[in-house]
C-alpha cells in the first residue's frame, strides 16, 4: 500500500513541498534502501529474540513512522520516516516465508507463499494504495490523508497481533524455549575415595543426566562462509532477484516503450500494463500453485526444473518481444507493420511476465529448504530478501535507465534506440534467472548424496534378485552368521 501511495502522490508532495527532481527520486527510493540495510539484520535477529516481540515492535514503529510521514512536512524527516517504513517491512518480508514454509503443508505451499510473498498480496496493497491516494488527491484532499489511513489502520492490526499466541507465530520446531524438567528424587553422594567432588543421583542411585547447554550460536561471519559455501542457496537467491529484476524494470519501462514507440495515449499504456501484467501475473500463479513441493531431494530437483522451464519460456517472450520492436526503428519504412508488430510485442512480454511471475513463491521455498540448519534459515532468508530488494527491485528501474543514459549522452544514440537498448537490459534477466536455475540443478545433481538407508535398500534388493536368481546355488551355501551389529 505504502509503495504505491507514494507513487500516486509524488506529483502532489513535489508541487506542495516545492522538491528538486532528485529529492523525490530520493524520497521515493528510501523504503526500498531501508529494506536492503535491514533484511539480513532481522535475519540474524530473529535467531535471537522472539518472533512476536519484534513483530510488534516492528508493526507499531511502521505506524508510527507512516504517521510521521502523513504529517511532518520538514524534507529530512519525511526521508527518514521512510527510512523506517521500509526498515520494519522489511521484517515482515523475513519472517513470512519461515513462518508458511512451518505451517503450509507440502501441497498448499506454493499457494500460501505467493499469497503472501510471491505478488498476491503487494500487488493488491499496491493497487488499493494507487486507487485511495489518487482518488483522495484527485479530489482535493492533501496528499497526508492517505498515508493517515494507513498508519491508523496499522496501528489497529497492532492491537490482534498483541494478544495472539507466541506459539502461533513461531517459525521452526526448535523455536519454543526449552522446558527444564527436574527430577523428582535427587541426593548427593560422595565419591568411593572419599574426594569432596559431589555428584547428583536420582532415586535409584544412578547418576542424572546433566542439563546439555545449548551450542554456541554461530557469529555473522561464520554464518555467511556457510551460505556462500552453499551453491544451491545462492543460485536460487540471484534467480529469485533475476526474476523481480525483470518485474520492476519493465514496470518502469511499459509507458514510455508504447507512448514513444507505438505513439499510443498513456491512458491506454496504463490500461495495457493492468490488463497484461493481471492476467499473465495471475496465470504464472495459478501454474506455480500447481506444483507440489516435496522437502526431499526428488521433490527439490522438480521444482527447480518447472522454474526452469518457467524461465525458458520468458527467455522465448524476450525474444519474441526483440523481433516485435525492432519494425518501430523503421516506421517510415515498416508503417503498414506498426499494428502486426504491437501484438507481437504484447504477446512476447505475456510470456516473459507469466515465467517470472510463476518463480518468486518457489525460489523462496527452495531458498529456505536448501538451508538445512533450521537456526541459520532465518539469516538466510534475510540475505536472500536484501539481495532481492537490491539486485531486483533497486537495480530493475537504475540498470536501463543508466544504460540508456549512457548510450545517449557518451554514444549519441537516439531516442527511440537507447530506448529499445533498454528494453532489451530489462530483458535479460530472463536469461540470467534461467542460467542461475540451470546450475542450481546441477547443483542439486552433483551434491546429492545417497542415505546409508538406500545404500542398504539397494544392497538388499540386488541380494534378493540373485538369490532368485539361483535358489539352488544359494541354499546349498553356508554363510556366516552376523558378528557384533554389523551384517556379513
Amino acid at each position: 500500500y505504502n509503495g504505491g501511495a507514494t507513487a500516486a502522490t509524488v506529483d502532489t508532495i513535489q508541487h506542495e513541498e516545492k522538491w528538486s527532481p532528485a529529492g523525490i527520486g530520493l524520497l521515493g527510493s528510501m523504503d526500498k534502501i531501508g529494506m536492503t540495510m535491514a533484511a539480513a539484520f532481522w535475519g540474524y535477529m530473529l535467531q535471537r529474540y522472539s518472533s512476536k516481540l519484534l513483530l510488534c515492535i516492528g508493526l507499531l514503529v511502521n505506524s508510527a513512522s507512516t504517521m510521521a510521514f502523513g504529517t511532518l512536512r520538514n524534507p529530512t524527516a519525511m526521508c527518514l520516516a521512510k527510512l523506517l517504513i521500509g526498515f520494519t517491512e522489511s521484517l515482515q518480508w523475513v519472517w513470512a516465508p519461515l513462518w508458511i514454509g512451518k505451517w503450509a503443508t507440502a501441497e498448499s505451499l506454493p499457494i500460501w507463499m505467493n499469497l503472501s510473498g510471491g505478488g498476491v498480496s503487494s500487488g493488491v496493497g499496491n493497487g488499493l494504495g494507487t486507487i485511495i491516494a489518487g482518488y483522495t488527491t484527485a479530489q482535493g484532499f492533501s496528499y497526508e490523508f492517505a498515508f493517515q489511513i494507513e498508519a491508523s489502520v496499522l496501528f489497529l492490526l497492532s492491537l490482534p497481533l498483541l494478544v495472539t499466541s507466541e506459539d502461533m507465530l513461531i517459525y521452526r520446531d526448535d523455536a519454543a524455549p526449552p522446558v527444564k524438567i527436574k527430577s523428582p528424587v535427587k541426593r548427593v553422594v560422595r565419591l568411593s575415595d572419599g574426594s569432596l567432588d559431589e555428584h547428583l543421583v536420582d532415586a535409584a542411585g544412578q547418576p542424572s543426566q546433566p542439563s546439555v547447554r545449548p551450542a554456541p550460536k554461530e557469529t555473522v561471519a561464520s554464518q555467511l562462509g556457510e551460505l556462500w559455501g552453499n551453491p544451491l542457496f545462492c543460485r536460487c537467491a540471484m534467480a529469485y532477484a533475476s526474476a523481480n529484476y525483470v518485474n520492476s524494470a519493465l514496470q518502469f519501462l511499459w509507458v514510455r516503450i508504447f507512448m514513444e514507440l507505438w505513439d499510443m495515449d498513456k491512458d491506454y499504456c496504463v490500461t495495457s500494463f493492468l490488463v497484461i501484467s493481471a492476467s499473465s501475473g495471475a496465470l504464472g500463479i495459478l501454474a506455480a500453485s500447481c506444483q507440489k513441493v516435496e522437502r526431499d531431494h526428488a521433490g527439490k530437483l522438480s521444482t527447480l526444473r518447472f522454474v526452469h522451464k518457467a524461465f525458458s519460456g520468458a527467455v522465448l517472450g524476450a525474444l519474441v518481444v526483440v523481433v516485435g520492436v525492432m519494425p518501430q526503428l523503421h516506421r517510415s519504412e515498416a508503417s503498414s507493420l506498426e499494428q502486426r508488430s504491437l501484438l507481437t510485442t504484447w504477446v512476447g512480454l505475456s510470456l516473459v511476465l507469466v515465467g517470472v511471475t510463476a518463480v518468486p513463491g518457489l525460489l523462496q521455498i527452495l531458498c529456505i529448504e536448501s538451508v538445512e540448519d533450521p537456526e541459520l534459515r532465518s539469516f538466510a532468508t534475510g540475505l536472500a530478501q536484501g539481495a532481492n530488494n537490491f539486485l531486483g527491485f533497486a537495480m530493475g528501474p537504475m540498470v536501463p535507465q543508466l544504460m540508456m543514459d549512457f548510450l545517449e549522452c557518451h554514444l549519441g544514440w537516439g531516442h527511440e534506440k537507447a530506448l529499445v537498448s533498454a528494453l532489451v537490459t530489462a530483458l535479460l534477466g530472463t536469461s540470467m534467472g534461467a542460467f542461475c536455475t540451470t546450475l542450481a540443478v546441477a547443483a542439486v545433481d552433483f551434491c546429492h548424496v545417497p542415505s546409508a538407508s538406500d545404500l542398504e535398500g539397494e544392497t538388499e534388493s540386488t541380494s534378493i534378485s540373485h538369490v532368485s536368481g539361483s535358489e539352488g546355488e544359494c541354499s546349498s551355501r553356508s554363510f556366516p552368521e552376523p558378528v557384533g551389529n554389523y551384517r556379513s
